[in-house]
This record gives C-alpha cells, sequence and structure tokens, in this order.
C-alpha cells in the first residue's frame, strides 16, 4: 500500500513537471544569487600618463574622475564617460619609475565602447594619428557597425555602433 502511494505521489510530481516542461523551452536557470554585481573598471598599466589621458579625455571624451596614491611613485587616474563613480570606467596605472614600454598580454581580447557615431570618432581619431586596425565595417546580421584602434599604450579599443 504505501508502495503504491509512493507511486502515485511519484507519478504525479513527474506529469506535472513534464506539463511545466516544454520541449522548446529554456532551461529553467538557477536562482540568482543575493550579491548583485556589475564591471567596475578596466585597468591598465600606462607608460606616459599624459599621452595616455590625451587619448582617453581628449580624444575619446572621458572626464577624470579622481586621482590616487596608493604608494610612492604610483599613481592611479580613474576616468570614465562622467563623474559618476557608479558608472563602469577606466583606471590608468603609472609607475613614475618606469622607462620601459608594458607588453600588452596575449590573454588581453580588447575594450569594447558604444559609440553614437563611428565614422566620426574614427575620423577624429585618424586625425590625431591613432593607429586605426580597422575601419568602421559593418556586420548586417548584427545591425552594428564596429571599428578597432590601439591606444597609445597598445591596448585594443572597440568601437561599436549599433543600428537604430
Amino acid at each position: 500500500m504505501r508502495l503504491t502511494i509512493f507511486a502515485a505521489m511519484l507519478a504525479a510530481s513527474s506529469l506535472a513537471t513534464l506539463q511545466a516542461v516544454r520541449a522548446d523551452a529554456p532551461p529553467t536557470p538557477a536562482a540568482a544569487p543575493a550579491v548583485r554585481s556589475q564591471l567596475a573598471y578596466t585597468s591598465y598599466y600606462v607608460l606616459d600618463q599624459k599621452r595616455a589621458l590625451d587619448f582617453y579625455v581628449g580624444l575619446l571624451g572621458m572626464v577624470e574622475r579622481q586621482r590616487i596614491t596608493p604608494s610612492a611613485g604610483v599613481t592611479e587616474i580613474v576616468l570614465g564617460f562622467d563623474k559618476d563613480p557608479n558608472t563602469a570606467g577606466i583606471l590608468l596605472m603609472h609607475k613614475a619609475d618606469r622607462t620601459t614600454p608594458y607588453t600588452v598580454g596575449d590573454g588581453f581580447s580588447r575594450t569594447i565602447l558604444h559609440v553614437s557615431d563611428i565614422k566620426a570618432i574614427v575620423q577624429k581619431l585618424t586625425q590625431a594619428g591613432v593607429t586605426i586596425v580597422r575601419q568602421p565595417t559593418e556586420v548586417a546580421s548584427l545591425k552594428l557597425t564596429y571599428a578597432l584602434v590601439r591606444d597609445p599604450d597598445g591596448y585594443m579599443i572597440e568601437f561599436i555602433q549599433t543600428a537604430r
């Protein structure tokens, strides 16, 4: 008798599960963790602070949010596209005693930025002598145009403009 009740409960449970899960439905994700995360900053070591600031602030339009000196000879320059410290940005790390360029590791790919006018930003960067790796290229299937440049320290920056 117990086995029959257990089997009936198991069958009812299985049937309910099968009815709830359609073949074309995506799997149900695990419960979201209680901790919320978001990107804060990407950090780069730069050889020349002025040259890096000319690129990120002067050409890309970022603003300097803060400068921090965590130890003697080390400066961290916090940048963003606005003054809000809660939005993502770039952190430029500079060591005063460094005299040789940094090697960009083979595990780094690129930083990607959304822009409203990709042709205008590429034209501005070209006029400033920035290395353009790929001119604006349309990807119709993704409804976007992208371009690739290198910053003064050799980091790859990708610009993306989505179709409206």
